[in-house]
């Protein structure tokens, strides 16, 4: 079995846990909107759903969705840190398998996790730690696009698997333009532009 680093393991239960505590939430949410109907079934259905993304974010609540409705007493563990390399090379040639991957689906990808954090860190405040953020989301595709716990088809591991290069591109362009968009953020707060 093939271990992953520390901080790898780290970063995934970090990320597991956020997605455990918001499939909870959510949850609670659909019981008291939604009082009598099959929670069950709708919570399945938001984790079908969220399967389809290529974000490894959205794979991990989709995960947390399902274990919560299968694993009522909490004891099942989201995401295994340990996975056979035998495993993990099934899936890679499935996924290598499906031809190449379209640009523009990566290139809107990048931009829509870009978007996701920006909005997460409350882009005027805390627009310095979006390249630690980027880094980290990248790391999250690389660890789950050939992990055998989620629940992604190939292709959308295969978007999963293409967008590393250009979410580290990304954090390169954002770490070293950081100061001047910190400054015209700063400024366009202060003038009322581009609020």
């Amino acid at each position: 079995m093939t271990r992953m680093s520390a901080s790898d393991a780290t970063l995934l239960q970090a990320a597991a846990s956020e997605a455990i505590s918001a499939a909870w939430w959510d949850r609670l949410d659909l019981e008291a909107r939604r009082p009598g109907e099959a929670i069950t079934d709708l919570i399945l259905g938001k984790a079908a759903e969220l399967a389809f993304s290529p974000i490894a974010r959205d794979q991990l609540m989709s995960l947390a969705l399902m274990t919560g409705v299968r694993d009522t007493d909490g004891t099942k563990v989201l995401i295994e840190t340990s996975v056979p390399p035998a495993e993990r090379a099934i899936i890679a040639e499935r996924v290598f398998r499906q031809g190449p991957h379209k640009a523009s689906d990566t290139d809107a990808l990048v931009a829509q996790i870009e978007e996701r954090n920006t909005r997460d860190l409350d882009h005027d405040a805390r627009f310095d730690l979006l390249p630690q953020r980027i880094r980290q989301d990248a790391a999250l595709q690389e660890l789950l696009w050939d992990h055998p716990d989620i629940p992604a088809r190939d292709d959308v591991r295969l978007a999963m698997l293409c967008s590393i290069p250009k979410l580290l591109e990304r954090v390169e362009t954002l770490s070293g333009s950081l100061p001047w968009l910190l400054v015209t953020r700063w400024l366009n707060r202060i003038t009322g532009r581009g609020a």
